[in-house]
């Protein structure tokens, strides 16, 4: 799946990401950056609302299974089966995620489940850095099964 094919998806089957302003930026095995423009997400403090954070980490993230499995399972249901959010610092401006890449060994593992058994379960982490820090960092469980 090119930007163009996943940006589509996203915005066909996860209305939100439109609303909220979600972008691909980079999506490959190196790397996955999904930006997010601040001014619809702000909260009343005016820094970027948790809830939008938390869920750009889990577009992101479900990126990033989607582009591991795609040559094995092209209509696969990924699951977010949990996800855990820290907030280190207030985001006053437009944002992006970035995909935290596991090792191979962890991919592998990913893959020869979901190849053999039919269900896969993988980590995810992700950060969000503001001003050269990070600002919030997301670990979550995701779980595929091949249809």
């Amino acid at each position: 799946m090119n930007l163009k094919e996943a940006q589509k998806y996203i915005e066909s089957n996860i209305p939100m990401t439109k609303i909220m302003g979600m972008k691909i930026l980079e999506l490959s095995r190196e790397s996955v950056c999904v930006a997010m423009p601040h001014a619809p997400n702000v909260n009343h403090q005016g820094s970027a609302f948790g809830g939008s954070i938390d869920s750009l980490f889990f577009v992101t993230s479900w990126a990033y299974v989607q582009l591991l499995i795609e040559d094995i399972e092209p209509h696969p249901r990924i699951v977010g089966r949990r996800g855990k959010t820290t907030f280190s610092k207030p985001i006053k401006s437009d944002f992006e995620a970035k995909v935290l890449m596991p090792d191979e060994a962890a991919i592998q593992v990913f893959i020869d489940d979901l190849t053999l058994k039919g269900k896969g379960r993988i980590k995810a982490k992700a950060v969000v850095e503001y001003e050269g820090e990070i600002a919030a960092e997301f670990e979550g469980d995701f779980v595929v099964l091949k249809n």
